[in-house]
């Protein structure tokens, strides 16, 4: 397991919260926010067909690749799970929950791992309040792939919170296992030129 505890702004203090920082709140408060102002524009602006579950107004902002729709999601991803509102809500409360317990195995208190975390676990509360709130995700940013005219599904802001969160978190643990690789190696090789 990657050992990053040791790389926290004060190694001196050994507290259960200590992972819990300024840097971590902040990341989280904001993704949450611009999740929530966006969704409610959205909400307020394009109102929806209950019959289709998508709103009848569309605003192209590239034409044939990126609009602004409004689009309800009773499941999670690609609609996996469609209908199991309290199943996805359990599942995120559970995912916020193993973070907590295994903090320091996941490095938390390494502050880019703080940064990731925020967006993450914004991106969990955001989509959570909106299956506690509406029953279902709403979504608004739908891209179409130039080339080979595929339709992503349409997402939103905390969608891309917990994207860019898990991506964070995958590639500082790596730049780190190979910085801590490279110092072990480098430590052995001084060791027996000694």
């Amino acid at each position: 397991m990657l050992n990053i505890s040791q790389k926290s702004e004060n190694p001196a203090k050994g507290t259960s919260l200590s992972w819990f920082s300024w840097r971590f709140f902040i990341t989280m408060l904001l993704t949450f926010a611009l999740d929530r102002i966006t969704k409610l524009l959205v909400v307020f602006l394009m109102p929806i067909d209950e019959s289709k579950q998508i709103s009848s107004r569309v605003v192209e902002i590239v034409e044939g690749v990126f609009s602004i729709v409004h689009v309800t999601n009773h499941g999670a991803a690609w609609g996996i799970l469609s209908g199991q509102t309290y199943l996805l809500s359990s599942i995120a409360v559970v995912t916020m929950a193993s973070l907590w317990f295994f903090r320091r195995e996941l490095g938390l208190s390494h502050p880019l791992m703080q940064y990731a975390m925020g967006f993450f676990v914004g991106g969990i509360l955001g989509n959570l309040f909106d299956r506690i709130y509406y029953g279902c995700v709403v979504d608004f940013l739908d891209f179409t792939i130039p080339f080979i005219n595929y339709r992503w599904p349409a997402f939103n802001v905390a969608d891309c919170g917990i994207f860019v969160g898990v991506a964070m978190y995958i590639i500082v643990s790596v730049v780190i296992e190979r910085r801590e690789k490279k110092e072990r190696t480098s430590g052995r090789k001084k060791f027996e030129g000694s």
